[in-house]
């Protein structure tokens, strides 16, 4: 039997990719902020890179000659990006594509010719100032290099000539539940995987409202109305055709961030992550798709079975819920062995519901506020109940470390 294929995988936190990795068929060799223990349970061949992202360059160099992928939040570094594709072959988006991805004006652009719904933005220079018209509406302050909400929030109202908007744009604020999109770009096809609700930290968490907690899914016609659905299609597919005019690729899994008007079922565009997102493995866990076989597959224009399952997709039809949520820290502490106390928890008949608990840290990290600890991971009959018992499996979880601490 043949070794299995190496495949480099570079972000800040590359466990769930990995995993996905292993599944498709590959060897992972990884580059990763954090070495976390079941990453490193994974696979052999785990850098940790303390200095992120200045040492990723000279680590890459001792790895195997073979494709590399990247997670988040990487697509936020195109120039290193493209010196990395020099030194290996990249299945990913190149800096072409993530120039246009990442570009909030173009995305709003290209969403108005083709008549779909947008929120308006403003990207502040010398010729565009934020001026008064801002206080028209609600608006949000987002960084240009965002990655899982971090630094975004909310502009008060009156403070758009006193605000500091270096490196920042803004977009007017949708309400409405949050949701991912999750695509495969395959030569002239852009096929819409799924999608799911995505979690934020909530009114708790001290001006990080808006971060990235958690995916709960995959939505089906039950859950949200059968025309988000074609609403999600569409927007992607115009977004490629755009590219596609422009003589620019658009290859493997990327996600498409949302908002689901509450009052009209509109969806309302926030920003595109060009790669391997955080709800991939949601997928691999309900229908055990190897889709990171597909993305390379689909980066290398080979063919897979990818295009024949998702061309008729159905998404009708019914599934058990599944979820995932990061823990943050509420204090600075040095971590524990998670894994016992993720055994002990009992609230609300967690201990039945909790299945699994992921990028579990090295012991005695130290571990600061607000970063996270591991990610908690479930299956559950609804939504309701699956959020319910992350959320409980969390605070149970904090109070067990608090304990430990004390």
């Amino acid at each position: 039997m043949l070794d299995p294929e190496p495949l480099i995988i570079i972000g800040s936190s590359v466990r769930a990719a990995a995993q996905s990795a292993v599944h498709a068929g590959f060897r992972p060799w990884c580059i990763d902020q954090f070495g976390d223990r079941d990453l490193t349970a994974i696979s052999p061949n785990v850098h940790t890179v303390r200095d992120w992202p200045n040492e990723i360059e000279s680590v890459i160099q001792s790895s195997p000659q073979a494709d590399w992928v990247y997670t988040g939040a990487l697509e936020n570094r195109p120039v290193l990006i493209e010196r990395l594709s020099q030194l290996r072959p990249l299945c990913g988006c190149n800096l072409e594509t993530l120039s246009r991805l990442r570009d909030p004006l173009w995305i709003v652009d290209t969403l108005t010719k083709a008549s779909l719904p947008c929120l308006p933005v403003i990207v502040p220079d010398s010729d565009n100032p934020v001026s008064s018209s801002t206080e028209s509406g609600e608006w949000v302050i987002k960084p240009l290099a965002s990655a899982a909400g971090i630094g975004v929030r909310d502009l008060s109202a009156g403070s758009a000539g006193t605000t500091s908007l270096d490196g920042n744009y803004l977009q007017q604020k949708a309400r409405g539940r949050v949701i991912s999109g999750l695509y495969l770009a395959v030569e002239d096809s852009t096929l819409l995987i799924g999608l799911c609700e995505q979690l934020c930290r909530g009114d708790d968490a001290d001006g990080l409202h808006y971060v990235y907690s958690g995916s709960v899914g995959p939505l089906n016609t039950g859950d949200v109305p059968v025309g988000v659905f074609e609403q999600a299609r569409k927007i992607a597919l115009a977004i490629a055709a755009r590219l596609r005019a422009e003589h620019i690729p658009l290859r493997g899994l990327i996600g498409i961030d949302f908002v689901l008007d509450a009052e009209t079922d509109e969806l309302w565009t926030l920003e595109i992550n060009p790669r391997y997102t955080a709800s991939v493995e949601i997928y691999e866990r309900v229908f055990s798709w190897p889709l990171m076989q597909w993305h390379v597959a689909a980066c290398r224009g080979q063919d897979s079975n990818a295009v024949e399952l998702l061309d008729s997709r159905s998404f009708n039809g019914e599934w058990q819920v599944h979820g995932k949520l990061i823990v943050y820290a509420e204090r600075d502490f040095a971590a524990p062995d998670i894994v016992p106390l993720v055994e002990r928890l009992s609230a609300n008949g967690v201990k039945e519901s909790i299945i699994d608990v992921a990028d579990i840290p090295q012991l005695k990290t130290p571990i600061r506020k607000d970063e996270p600890i591991c990610t908690l991971l479930t299956a559950q009959e609804n939504f309701a109940t699956c959020r319910a018992m992350l959320t409980a499996g969390a605070h149970e979880l904090l109070s067990l470390i608090h304990e430990l601490a004390e």
